[in-house]
């Protein structure tokens, strides 16, 4: 409840009041609150001989029971406007959220983008208005029912009773339509809901309704459009007008609020095209010699998405005979935490019980991008009853306010400049949160902006505001080009990924009251650099500060190092203040501050044969940095590496810039630029093809490696199984026999096309930067024979500490049930690498088997002298010969070294994995929608040391890979304010974008002697496979287009979303749409 408000629960009507919207982004305040629910004239259902009245408070889920009912026990033709709201609720939030919404408050919010609204306004639904002044009124929803952005007829003294929706007739047609980015739980870019009536007996129209959502800042409906088609045939010159009029009814500028203007133009006259062939296929039913039967490729067009649940395999490798039962390694055993977490009984930061005098923080963030910070005022906060203090640069030394994750070049609190939206000015501290958060809405900044102000990519080109370049340079690709017998040049942007964690950053300081030691409590993935920075902070030495991570609610490499941009100043709060501090971010301040997977663009220039092999690349890589270094360099390094994937070139140069802008810096995420580097090969593979109109599957093999061969940075490929994995990937997916299909498909459909696509992937395990490639573990063995271990690495649901536990289990040959792991923490194991770059498993594994083997060669004695004696037995016995039963454990990664880039010499990767993906999708060109049919994957992973932990991460990479390949977008405004701030408005992959079928295979007999009992790393790598998904739609929309005679060989972006689908797949429709010209206009948003 938000407090200062008044909650009324038990209330009759004469008190009723609609509660408000927009409470925390636009800090609307509401001091009376009422819960309508039990109102009874709010809650009924009136069955009337014209429809049904449905009380203003009734439940969307009652709607829903209600209105099957009525489709059961009705005619078909009365209940046109029922099917097609219940088809909308299919799309509406989820179960819990309709248990609660009510039909009136999605009216009377007055949403420009609800679902209900434009089915409502074209059904012609009436509205009983009541108010104890003036009795009650019926109004009906028109055009003229919303007045404004969320706002509409209803008088200040007014509530809404009841709803009418009223039956359809017979000769009258109904459907509504809705496109988001997400199918499930998403709000719509466009909506509509379409009703015509039909002259008895004949085709001629007599009456239109056209309604549309996400148009205008109100729903609208297309007036002219209706009026003009009255009277016309429902034929092709009907199509042909209404497409027109309904684009002259409904302008949208250039700048508009939401973007996609002219996708969303598409929708509409799409939308119109559909409705259209539907109401053509009823009327040829009952007019069969006057209006023509749908084709097949017609009636494919209209027919609604039904979701199926997935199905799936997993295969994998048995244990060998003879295993013993106590040894776990290589078995599916369970995540040690999944119970818990299921449960809801796992402990986060968040969920540890309060100190008796801790306070909460909330952050001060800057709103301007660039600009110089002229003052600070936090008087108005202070007042504020339960503030206990604000902290901002003027607490911190010069020289302890500096901080950064590789270089000093950020600072706890931004002293004099900002250099994006989102940096740290100030902390408040407070009693509660809702103090905290509330005082810090009160601090003013007052800025002057600085210019120039560098948002994009081509912002930063143009500026040439980039740190120091590198290269990697092979062979001579300017000759090769020269001598080619086919040269090609194009570019590819790749846009950035918000990392989406389910916890958001949340830390817990308690400062131990002597000697300047503080304990820190994280969702951190690196202990050891944030133990570091706070220690500098404090201006205490590192063995003051204890940093403790039991585990995270998902990290993915947000919080690797961008952790302690919240987490060092609430130590420095808690310092001060000697109490403990606790924060936890609200979703949009994490996003807005903390920075996500890097933006790229990719130049590039090749040489080909007429077989299409590649003689010579030569590449320009350019990241969206920030505005700090951050990881961005090791991230562009990490792109380079990985810009050959599966393919080997004799000619290659490119050079990578980590570009500076005026964004949060971006960092660390899952792949580490290798998706990034790796997707510029695939777009010239798919580009060769389409030059040479050759099979794509047949130039990637011309170009891939095997055993033996070298990588453009000069390092021998060893048991390299790449075409192993594609030549099992082909054949399990029977991708010879479904490509032949899919053609015949795309002849027989204009409006649906499908594609597939075999994408194979490379990926370097270690740290590039050599000390990281190292790691600490400590076994305790207590008198009963219970074992505490503890290592470096921490668990963010990855299942480190399974795997960990089952590498102490075989080695000491006990059960894991004897084996706990507590935390991970600084006092344990000193200066741990963070747990990133995929190798956690490997570097963490070798460590506790070293202890591990420190402990059993201690108890050696004691087993030879008893054999049959039990693991507690010998465990006791040498505790009384006075044998340590504690050993820390040690590894660093051998023959590596950090590689030379001037040179182009060294070792940077221990060994690679390999796997392939066949994926195969279909879509809808009047849409842009698509759904995943089928993905096959075969994913070298060694001897897996858990097959269930591993596939889960061969899934759940796969399924990020889909969301960043084909649905999340971050949109910047021009001045740098991040607009897709929460779930809201930025989407990350939901249960329907699962593939329909989806199997993954584990390699057998692929042993790597390179990692802890043959296994190999598996975070990162399966991550690009889903890029298979991107390339078959490629495929597809190439398909629509050649249908169209348009040229197939065109730049496509990723991620490939609805909206670059349906642009793409060019046709009569968009043919229509005008386009403004780029720089008459201020964009909403733009490509960062």
């Amino acid at each position: 409840m938000l407090q200062g408000s008044v909650w009324f629960q038990n209330i009759t009507r004469e008190l009723f009041c609609i509660p408000g919207v927009e409470v925390k982004f636009k800090n609307q305040v509401y001091p009376v609150l009422i819960n309508p629910t039990n109102v009874e004239e709010l809650t009924s259902v009136q069955i009337r001989e014209s429809g049904v009245a449905f009380g203003a408070s009734v439940t969307l889920s009652t709607l829903e029971d209600v209105l099957w009912n009525q489709v059961n026990t009705q005619p078909v033709h009365r209940t046109r406007v029922f099917s097609a709201i219940l088809e909308m609720l299919r799309w509406f939030a989820g179960k819990q959220i309709r248990n609660a919404a009510a039909i009136g408050g999605n009216i009377m919010t007055s949403s420009p983008i609800s679902d209900l609204n434009p089915l409502l306004m074209a059904a012609g639904a009436t509205l009983t208005l009541c108010s104890a002044a003036g009795g009650e009124r019926e109004v009906v929803m028109d055009q003229n029912f919303f007045t404004g952005y969320r706002r509409n007829i209803v008088r200040p003294e007014e509530i809404l009773l009841t709803v009418h929706v009223p039956y359809t007739q017979e000769d009258e047609y109904f459907l509504g339509y809705k496109q988001a980015r997400r199918r499930d739980d998403d709000i719509a870019i466009v909506n509509a809901g379409l009703k015509v009536r039909i002259q008895p007996g004949s085709n001629i129209v007599t009456r239109l309704k056209l309604a549309f959502g996400g148009m205008a800042p109100t729903t609208v409906m297309a007036l002219n459009t209706m009026e003009k088609l009255v009277g016309l045939p429902w034929d092709a010159s009907l199509l042909e007008s209404g497409t027109s009029f309904i684009l002259q009814d409904l302008p949208v500028s250039p700048s508009a609020p939401g973007g996609m203007v002219e996708y969303r133009r598409a929708l509409t006259v799409s939308f119109f095209f559909k409705f259209y062939l539907s109401v053509r296929g009823w009327l040829s039913e009952s007019l069969p010699h006057q209006v023509p039967p749908l084709t097949q490729e017609e009636q494919r067009a209209i027919q609604p998405y039904h979701h199926t649940a997935p199905s799936s395999t997993q295969i994998f490798q048995k244990v060998p005979p003879g295993q013993s039962s106590v040894d776990p390694i290589g078995r599916p055993m369970a995540h040690t935490s999944s119970l818990k977490q299921a449960t809801g009984e796992a402990v986060y930061v968040d969920d540890m019980p309060t100190f008796q005098n801790e306070l909460y923080a909330a952050l001060v963030l800057s709103s301007h991008a660039h600009a110089k910070i002229l003052n600070i005022d936090e008087s108005e906060a202070l007042k504020l009853e339960g503030v206990k203090g604000f902290f901002c640069a003027r607490d911190l030394p010069v020289e302890r306010n500096k901080t950064g994750s590789t270089i000093l070049d950020e600072e706890v609190f931004v002293s004099e400049k900002v250099t994006c939206v989102g940096q740290l000015l100030g902390l408040v501290v407070a009693r509660d949160q809702a103090t905290a958060q509330r005082a810090a809405k009160l601090v003013k900044i007052q800025y002057q902006d600085i210019k120039p102000l560098i948002i994009t990519l081509q912002d930063a080109i143009n500026e040439k505001s980039w740190w120091e370049p590198i290269t990697i340079h092979r062979g001579d690709p300017d000759a090769s080009l020269e001598t080619s017998a086919h040269v090609m040049e194009g570019e590819m942007h790749m846009g950035g990924q918000e990392h989406f964690y389910l916890e958001t950053n949340a830390h817990l300081a308690v400062p131990k009251g002597e000697d300047g030691e503080i304990e820190l409590f994280s969702s951190s993935q690196n202990p050891m650099k944030t133990q570091e920075l706070v220690a500098k902070a404090l201006g205490v030495s590192i063995n003051k500060v204890v940093c403790r991570v039991k585990r995270m609610g998902g990290g993915f490499g947000g919080k690797e190092t961008r952790t302690t941009i919240v987490s060092v100043p609430i130590c420095v709060a808690a310092s001060v203040l000697r109490c403990p501090v606790r924060i936890m971010l609200d979703r949009d301040e994490d996003m807005v501050m903390t920075g996500g997977r890097h933006p790229f663009l990719c130049r590039w220039k090749i040489g080909f044969t007429e077989q299409g092999v590649l003689n010579a690349v030569k590449m320009d890589l350019y990241a969206n940095g920030g505005c700090t270094i951050d990881l961005s360099g090791a991230v562009v390094q990490r792109a380079m590496f990985s810009m050959d994937n599966a393919y080997k070139f004799e000619n290659v140069h490119v050079t990578g810039y980590a570009c500076k802008t005026n964004l949060p810096s971006n960092t660390a995420f899952r792949g580490f630029g290798g998706p990034q580097g790796m997707m510029f090969i695939e777009d010239i593979m798919s580009r060769v093809a389409t030059f040479l109109k050759m099979d794509p599957i047949l130039v990637r093999e011309r170009n891939m490696y095997q055993t033996g061969d070298l990588t453009h940075f000069n390092q021998l490929l060893e048991r390299c199984t790449i075409r192993r994995c594609w030549e099992e990937v082909i054949t399990q997916a029977d991708y010879h026999a479904r490509a032949t299909a899919v053609k015949q498909f795309n002849q027989k459909n204009k409006y649906r096309k499908r594609g597939i696509s075999v994408i194979p992937v490379k990926f370097g395990i270690s740290f590039t930067f050599l000390p990281l490639n190292q790691a600490g573990a400590l076994v305790h063995i207590y008198t009963d024979g219970s074992v505490l271990l503890t290592h470096g690495g921490t668990e963010m649901g990855q299942g480190l500490h399974t795997k960990m536990i089952q590498v102490a289990s075989r080695t000491l040959k006990i059960p894991t049930d004897q084996i706990h792991i507590a935390e991970t923490s600084t006092d344990k194991v000193p200066n741990a690498s963070p747990t990133a770059a995929s190798a956690s498993s490997d570097l963490n594994g070798m460590a506790v088997l070293n202890a591990c083997n420190k402990i059993m060669a201690r108890l050696e004695p004691y087993i030879m002298q008893k054999p049959k004696g039990t693991w507690t037995e010998w465990v006791r016995a040498a505790y009384f010969d006075r044998v340590s039963l504690s050993a820390t454990g040690f590894y660093k990664t051998p023959d590596i070294g950090n590689y030379d880039f001037e040179r182009n010499e060294g070792r940077p990767f221990s060994y690679f994995t390999y796997g392939a993906a066949v994926s195969e999708v279909e879509v809808d060109c009047l849409t842009g929608d698509h759904s995943v049919l089928r993905t096959d994957i075969v994913m070298d992973l060694g001897d897996s040391l858990n097959p269930a932990v591993d596939i889960g991460q061969v899934e759940g990479a796969f399924m990020q890979g889909l969301g960043l390949f084909t649905l999340e977008e971050l949109r910047y405004t021009p001045e740098g304010v991040l607009l897709t701030r929460g779930p809201g408005a930025y989407k990350i992959p939901g249960f329907q974008d699962i593939p329909k079928e989806f199997n993954v295979s584990l390699l057998r007999g692929a042993p790597n002697p390179r990692a802890v009992f043959s296994s190999k790393a598996v975070g990162e790598p399966p991550l690009f496979l889903s890029s298979s998904v991107f390339y078959a739609i490629k495929e597809a929309v190439a398909a629509a287009r050649t249908d169209q005679g348009l040229e197939t060989l065109l730049r496509f972006d990723s991620p490939a979303t609805a909206e670059c689908i349906r642009m793409a797949c060019h046709d009569f429709l968009t043919e229509k749409i005008e386009k403004a010209t780029p720089g008459t206009f201020k964009p909403w948003s733009v490509t960062v």
